[in-house]
């Protein structure tokens, strides 16, 4: 038996891509609705307060205001946005520097497909450290390590997010000057 031609792989790729893609920002509005009032810009400045009196002070907001328990909810919730996240980043990375056919894209996509999951084992113990400062764990250190935390994992992700709208452009200028069809 033959191994999948490059056509088939590169068709799998993408509809993985766009599944992926699309199951992602689905679950983004839902959770988005789901975790209302508190928004997802609430807990991200909330995993960068850097210190005990500021995260204090959020938990304190949050709970005259109405949002504690939704912060709560949203940290068990977003472990399924980690591994959501994670796959169609890891995807776009392979699929998008797949189309541009260039064989140092392809090997880059390769690259920080792989890259993307350091970002996540990071965001895995950020939330797990999260949860535990949220339950009454505050210490500085708890939340200067989700701050260092957060700051590595924005960091790749923004690398990889990059990385994609880079290949996007050089697949688009590919396709626009009409030296591949």
């Amino acid at each position: 038996m033959e191994p999948p031609s490059w056509s088939v792989r590169f068709n799998r790729l993408r509809q993985l891509f766009w599944l992926s893609f699309l199951l992602t920002v689905v679950y983004l509005i839902w959770v988005r609705n789901f975790i209302s009032p508190l928004s997802p810009d609430d807990i991200v400045q909330f995993e960068i307060s850097k210190t005990v009196s500021k995260a204090q002070a959020m938990i304190e907001s949050w709970k005259i205001s109405g949002k504690y328990q939704q912060a709560v909810r949203s940290t068990t919730l977003s472990y399924v946005f980690i591994l959501l996240y994670t796959v169609a980043i890891a995807l776009g990375c392979r699929f998008v520097s797949a189309c541009t056919r260039n064989e140092i894209m392809i090997k880059g996509g390769m690259g920080f497909s792989v890259l993307i999951f350091a970002a996540t084992i990071c965001d895995v113990i950020e939330n797990i450290t999260l949860s535990q400062t949220l339950n009454g764990h505050m210490s500085s250190w708890n939340v200067l390590f989700v701050y260092d935390l957060a700051r590595v994992k924005f960091s790749i992700v923004i690398v990889c997010l990059l990385f994609i709208l880079a290949c996007f452009l050089y697949w688009g200028v590919d396709r626009l000057t009409g030296e591949r069809k």
